[in-house]
């Protein structure tokens, strides 16, 4: 025996709800003996569904509990657990690039600058074209030949990443912050040092 609704659906005698529509159904619910009629209730197994309401068992794929008319949609399905935060990958710290030495020597008599960078050894004297002799600083404008430079005086040269002094056997001496350097022994030179050859003053300058 079956029961309809308002709309005409069949629903098993004894429903208290439409399984399509969620009508209510007037049908008894309480039996002669006065005690109200509970609902069996069967978990959700092969072609049944239980209701999360009241646990009444409903045919799978109803829209409603024929029992209490609460909505079976959705009733089974998990909720959406949160993402996790993606974090951002660490930015790696720049790394820095090493800084060339700017060297350079000054004449103090008249201000004229040579400019050491990238040359790793460099010769100071006077030029002597009939003895073939061309030194990288030729300080024979700057006094050289009255302040007694010889042709081949000095050598400046790079050892270890400092800027190194070498007199050449000159006939007048090289010296740094006023001591006679022995000829063929490297002296190293810090920024701001005095460097002279014969009686010509130069400033050694790194900065």
């Amino acid at each position: 025996m079956t029961v309809k609704c308002s709309l005409g659906h069949d629903n098993p005698d004894g429903s208290a709800f439409c399984d399509e529509c969620g009508e209510p159904l007037n049908t008894p619910t309480v039996a002669d003996t006065g005690t109200p009629v509970a609902p069996a209730a069967a978990p959700a197994v092969g072609g049944t569904q239980t209701c999360p309401s009241c646990g009444a068992a409903n045919p799978a794929g109803e829209a409603f509990c024929s029992n209490c008319g609460v909505s079976l949609l959705g009733a089974s399905m998990p909720a959406a657990a949160p993402a996790a935060p993606v974090s951002a990958a660490p930015t790696p710290a720049p790394v820095s690039a090493p800084v060339a030495m700017q060297a350079r020597l000054i004449v103090e008599a008249d201000n004229q600058e040579f400019d050491l960078g990238g040359k790793d050894n460099i010769t100071i004297g006077r030029e002597d074209a009939v003895s073939n002799i061309y030194p990288d600083i030729d300080l024979t404008p700057h006094g050289g030949e009255e302040g007694g430079v010889s042709r081949f005086h000095a050598r400046l040269f790079l050892e270890n990443g400092q800027y190194m002094v070498e007199d050449e056997n000159s006939t007048n001496f090289t010296f740094v912050n006023r001591q006679r350097l022995a000829p063929k022994t490297p002296t190293q030179l810090h920024d701001n040092d005095e460097l002279r050859l014969g009686r010509v003053l130069l400033r050694f300058k790194t900065a």
